[in-house]
């Protein structure tokens, strides 16, 4: 008598194998990426969160250089008003000096003339000043134009950027021997002061800013990292245990196989 094993027997068999075979497919696609979200197949809703993180992170990094370059514009007005108040307190010099009871009225214009040209330099200065092509200290900046830092999640800084030139700060075109010429460049000395001031505390609020921006990026990176990448512990015990059974499996169906064979033969 000849035993027949059902079809649908084999058929289920057949499943659970290419099952097996496909879950270690899976498990050895996530362990060599190791991701746990190689396509939305895996994870729809995963997927989502972790592109809607990734998008985050993107965000606050480009915020991060937009604050950084903000610090290279305040950096570069602050070293440029050094310069300016340098050439100011030369100036102020030169009007002690011009003021001096000795002197010949030829020293005086030669004084005059030296005074003219540290004011046509405070000028120069000012006009050609600008960071990527951008004014910075012509006045510009202070008035219609001002450069704006924005951090591309909804905070903004104006920065406090002043005209450096010498009409604006009243010391161009001045008799150097003028009783008043003294106090106005202290007053231009003090301006210049103030504005440094004011740069010094936008670049501490920018690196505070910028020092947030970075926690925040680093923080969504890493929770991006754990909705998506693999379990590797997991992933290897899966694995293992996926190919346990399929060796089982495959066993079993070799054995069912000589014993039909054997009841073949003896039918």
């Amino acid at each position: 008598m000849t035993s027949i094993q059902p079809r649908s027997n084999d058929d289920a068999r057949l499943r659970q194998s290419e099952a097996l075979l496909a879950r270690q497919q899976r498990s050895s696609q996530r362990l060599a990426s190791g991701r746990r979200i190689a396509s939305a197949a895996d994870d729809p809703a995963g997927l989502a969160i972790a592109r809607r993180l990734e998008a985050a992170e993107r965000g606050l990094g480009q915020g991060e250089q937009n604050v950084a370059s903000g610090r290279d514009v305040v950096r570069t007005a602050d070293a440029v008003l050094q310069t300016s108040q340098d050439t100011v307190a030369r100036m102020r010099e030169l009007a002690i000096q011009a003021r001096s009871g000795v002197l010949a009225d030829s020293d005086r214009q030669a004084i005059q003339q030296d005074y003219d040209q540290l004011a046509a330099q405070l000028d120069q200065i000012g006009s050609g000043t600008s960071y990527g092509g951008r004014p910075l200290l012509d006045g510009s900046a202070a008035g219609v134009d001002p450069v704006v830092v924005r951090d591309g999640a909804g905070g903004e800084r104006q920065l406090p950027l002043p005209d450096v030139r010498g009409d604006a700060r009243s010391v161009s075109a001045r008799d150097v021997t003028a009783t008043d010429t003294e106090s106005t460049l202290d007053a231009a000395s003090d301006s210049l002061a103030v504005a440094r001031a004011r740069l010094g505390a936008a670049d501490s609020g920018m690196n505070r800013h910028s020092e947030q921006f970075a926690r925040a990026r680093v923080e969504a990176a890493a929770a991006r990292k754990h909705s998506e990448d693999a379990d590797v512990a997991q992933e290897v015990a899966e694995a293992t245990r996926d190919r346990i059974l399929l060796g089982l499996q495959q066993a079993g169906q070799q054995k069912a196989g000589g014993v039909q064979r054997l009841l073949d033969r003896m039918g």
